[in-house]
């Protein structure tokens, strides 16, 4: 088996596989299937693992010969106030006569072994079941609210009508990244490049979501909605709101009036956001909205002694800790590590000291990310203390980050 990129004239057969796997309703992959192959970002780079001999030339490789494939972009999210690169792993596939046979595992550890190269110390994906990726050091980082509502329950939360709002296509992205900076400053938002906006936020994989931006008086954009029409079965039509973006309070609300103002075309909007219950406590009846809390992407530490290198800490934050890292994945993140930090930068050397403190390496990927503190692992049960002296300097290293980590991005 040989991991490598995939190359142009092999994107069709790449295409057809993930659609089996993603979308298995539409049959098994066929090679005279043609349909319109999505455009990506520069920033996506697809990989496969082919059944040929090590070192064959890439001129050999034969699209048949794909075994298992993924890709990943290449972002920058803000972690812990800083933006740094991070690998978003996505379309991990497989057909269903070769699976189970740990050939995503080969796959993901040379994926991981080929950002540890580029110098991306950390990973980030939206699992399709949380057990599966958990065998391979991930950790859910994110939590969001998934709200339903019929719109003329907005009523109570909408602005008067002003300003004006106007339906936008690609070529208006920097209109609506003037909005996303002010409204998205969120731990493990992303740092947007023009190809993201263009064909991952205002493309769809299968049809374009509708993209209205609001306007004040002023002309200035403050506010935008990215949604689709859903037809239901017996429940009517939903609008399903993918982003819900507004550099303040007046343009938030004047996004409500205009969902408020779908009311005769559908039964329902929904959104997805952070778990703010703001929206339930300015409703007339908060319980016309149902809300559900459910996890969201997963982080990983891909190489922990660059990621603690690149890392801001906390001003205040001053010592040294010894940590033990099970990591059974990556063999360079397991072992004890001496993290020391001192005027807000830190370093992580291997040692052959006692440990002060013992996790996984979904444990500390969560330290990491700012989404969980050392005493909700340690209740949790994913990372046992040796050293009370030893926790509290973790814990100044990496407190939680607040508000929470919230990656919105769907990749």
């Amino acid at each position: 088996m040989e991991y490598r990129p995939i190359p142009d004239d092999h994107r069709d057969a790449f295409g057809r596989l993930l659609r089996y796997a993603f979308r298995p309703q539409a049959g098994p992959p066929d090679e005279e299937d043609e349909e319109d192959r999505p455009e990506h970002p520069d920033i996506y780079h697809p990989r496969a693992l082919y059944d040929v001999d090590s070192g064959a030339p890439d001129d050999d490789l034969d699209a048949d010969d794909m075994v298992v494939v993924c890709a990943y972009y290449d972002f920058s999210l803000r972690v812990r106030g800083e933006f740094h690169r991070v690998g978003g792993v996505s379309a991990v596939a497989s057909p269903p006569e070769i699976r189970r046979q740990g050939h995503v595992g080969r796959l993901l550890r040379e994926l991981h072994e080929e950002l540890r190269e580029e110098g991306v110390a950390l990973a980030a994906l939206w699992p399709f079941k949380y057990s599966f990726y958990r065998r391979y050091g991930y950790a859910t980082a994110t939590e969001y609210a998934h709200a339903e509502i019929a719109p003329d329950e907005l009523s109570a939360v909408v602005a008067d009508p002003a300003g004006r709002f106007r339906r936008v296509d690609p070529d208006d992205w920097a209109d609506l990244a003037a909005v996303y900076e002010a409204w998205g400053p969120d731990s493990l938002a992303m740092d947007r490049t023009e190809g993201y906006w263009r064909h991952r936020v205002l493309t769809g994989w299968q049809e374009d979501p509708y993209v209205y931006l609001w306007e004040d008086d002023d002309g200035e954009p403050r506010a935008y909605a990215v949604y689709r029409v859903q037809d239901g079965d017996d429940d009517g039509r939903t609008l399903q709101v993918w982003e819900f973006a507004h550099a303040d309070d007046e343009g938030r609300r004047q996004l409500y009036r205009f969902l408020r103002d779908h009311d005769s075309q559908v039964e329902t909007v929904t959104f997805a956001g952070p778990t703010e219950t703001y929206l339930l406590e300015t409703l007339e009846d908060p319980r016309a909205a149902e809300l559900e809390f459910r996890p969201g992407p997963m982080v990983r530490v891909v190489d922990l002694e660059a990621a603690v290198a690149d890392l801001s800490f906390p001003a205040d934050a001053e010592g040294s800790v010894v940590l033990a890292v099970d990591d059974d994945h990556l063999p360079w993140n397991d072992g004890r590590f001496e993290l020391s930090v001192a005027g807000g930068g830190g370093t992580c050397e291997p040692t052959d000291a006692e440990a002060d403190v013992e996790l996984d390496v979904g444990a500390l990927s969560q330290l990491v990310a700012g989404f969980l503190s050392v005493d909700r692992l340690e209740t949790y049960g994913d990372l046992t203390v040796v050293s009370e002296t030893g926790a509290e300097t973790l814990a100044a290293m990496f407190p939680p980050e607040e508000p929470a980590p919230f990656l919105r991005e769907g990749f």
